[in-house]
């Protein structure tokens, strides 16, 4: 009797290990993702969504039905909040922000970038007649130029760049730049009544700020000029979610993938699907011009240009660790591309 009776206990206790340990290993059911306003720069987060990518390869991977999500916030700081506090599983933003995060987590929960996601110059557009060069609002009073986040933003990055070039001070700049979403920064600048008469915009913004009919506007600055092409933001995550989600994560790094090759293989069907998807304030001809210039758009998984981020933030004391290659900021899927 008393060896049928530890006979049960053992096998409950088993059977107890075992659900515990399945409920353990269990991955998640929803994939949560954040982006910023300005369409383009999101098409192959776009592209994933539409045709359920991610839940094709979770299906494929034995993982069952989940849920994909995306919320748009403002600025790469609050995207970052939101990911370290659990309320997100990967943000897509700039280089930066990346940056300032996996130095601020390097040695703890990891975050590291999943792949780059899209290429594309920052461009500088002003409605004020007094500023030909980025330069001459430093003379000119109650000029500001709105970035998405002071100091921090790859638009800020961009102009301490060349503040540092210019007049030996990172930081020249920063007193003049607000904070403020781009689509607010698009009223402001062509409004006209604001003392924001400056953006550091991103497509669509730039274009309808150049395009604008009976507004005199006019680029001022390109950060391919002062740094060449490179990318502009990447999609990031944590070691955390990324350990306990293993299968999921490559999921997501197929649907991408996918997408990558659906969006290059016919880019004139991708400007007829953003148009469709995200309805901007553009007609497909326009959307097309854009999607279709690879000096205005280039969508890859392979980072370019972000070392030299990495480089002037280090050495401006923005970050504490200096990477050795781009390759310690990203997850190893992307370490056999051609990054940089």
């Amino acid at each position: 009797m008393m060896h049928f009776q530890c006979l049960r206990h053992l096998v409950f206790a088993t059977l107890v290990a075992i659900v515990c340990s399945s409920q353990a290993w269990a991955e998640s059911k929803e994939v949560r993702f954040a982006d910023q306003p300005g369409g383009f720069l999101y098409v192959p987060l776009h592209v994933v969504i539409d045709q359920k990518l991610i839940e094709k390869y979770a299906a494929k991977a034995g993982l069952g039905e989940v849920k994909v999500t995306k919320t748009t916030m403002t600025g790469g700081a609050a995207m970052n909040d939101a990911l370290l506090s659990g309320n997100l599983d990967f943000v897509i933003a700039g280089i930066a922000p990346l940056l300032t995060i996996w130095d601020k987590t390097k040695g703890r929960n990891d975050v590291k970038a999943i792949m780059a996601i899209a290429a594309e110059p920052l461009e500088f557009v002003s409605s004020d007649p007094r500023v030909k060069t980025i330069n001459d609002i430093l003379n000119v009073p109650d000029h500001r130029i709105a970035v998405p986040a002071i100091r921090t933003s790859m638009q800020s990055v961009i102009l301490q760049m060349v503040a540092d070039k210019n007049f030996g001070d990172p930081f020249k700049f920063d007193p003049l730049t607000v904070s403020m979403p781009h689509p607010d920064a698009l009223a402001a600048v062509l409004g006209g009544k604001s003392a924001v008469k400056t953006h550091g915009a991103t497509l669509p913004f730039s274009y309808l700020e150049l395009h604008a009919k009976d507004k005199a506007t006019h680029l001022v600055l390109n950060s391919y000029d002062v740094v060449g092409p490179h990318t502009l933001v990447v999609m990031y995550n944590t070691r955390k979610w990324k350990e306990e989600n293993p299968k999921l994560f490559q999921a997501v790094y197929d649907a991408f993938q996918e997408a990558f090759r659906w969006i290059n293989a016919d880019l004139h069907r991708a400007a007829k699907f953003y148009k469709e998807f995200d309805q901007p304030k553009l007609d497909l001809a326009q959307i097309d011009e854009i999607i279709t210039d690879k000096a205005q758009m280039f969508y890859d998984p392979a980072p370019q240009g972000t070392m030299k981020f990495a480089e002037f933030m280090h050495k401006t004391k923005m970050l504490n660790n200096m990477p050795s290659s781009w390759k310690d900021y990203m997850w190893e899927p992307v370490h056999a591309l051609n990054g940089n």
